[in-house]
């Protein structure tokens, strides 16, 4: 599966609903049982989908580095901006306390692959202006506009996943 269709594969599950597990415990404390159950599920399941999506925005930023200046207006750079959005969405869903604590290297990855992109997105800026110094000035104009419009993009999805992790690092 490619990175791509892993981090698609991600975001969708994230809002499918979980099987109703209330029928595997009856009796004296059934209802409290099925919701640490049920609890447990929906940690394991998001902590999943967090850990598939962190591998995912990690392998596409290394195709948008390799890409350099033309990742602002690659498929490559599209992709790596869905995937850093989805696991902002996916940080945002999640309980902090409950996933806190099971969580605790997904949380720790997350940071790291921010940083990565982050990283990644300020060595594709030097890069694109200085491919802008050697373009005709309408065709350079037209290539700051797509790589300033990029760089905002970019940067507004890390804010939003750094806001979610936020939460994780009271």
């Amino acid at each position: 599966m490619s990175p791509a269709s892993e981090s698609a594969s991600a975001v969708a599950a994230s809002d499918e609903t979980l099987p109703d597990s209330g029928r595997l415990t009856e009796g004296t404390g059934g209802t409290h049982e099925r919701r640490q159950s049920q609890d447990s599920n929906q940690t394991n399941d998001i902590t999943q989908q967090i850990q598939t999506m962190i591998a995912a925005v990690r392998q596409l930023n290394d195709n948008a580095v390799q890409q350099g200046a033309a990742v602002a207006v690659s498929s490559a750079g599209a992709q790596l901006k869905n995937a850093v959005t989805g696991l902002g969405h996916l940080l945002a869903m999640a309980d902090a306390q409950t996933l806190a604590s099971g969580a605790a290297s997904q949380i720790k990855q997350a940071n790291e692959v921010v940083d990565a992109v982050e990283a990644g997105i300020v060595g594709t800026q030097a890069a694109t202006e200085q491919l802008l110094r050697n373009m005709p000035a309408q065709q350079a104009q037209y290539a700051q506009e797509t790589s300033q419009r990029f760089q905002v993009e970019m940067r507004n999805a890390l804010d939003q996943v750094r806001g979610s992790l936020a939460a994780f690092q009271r």
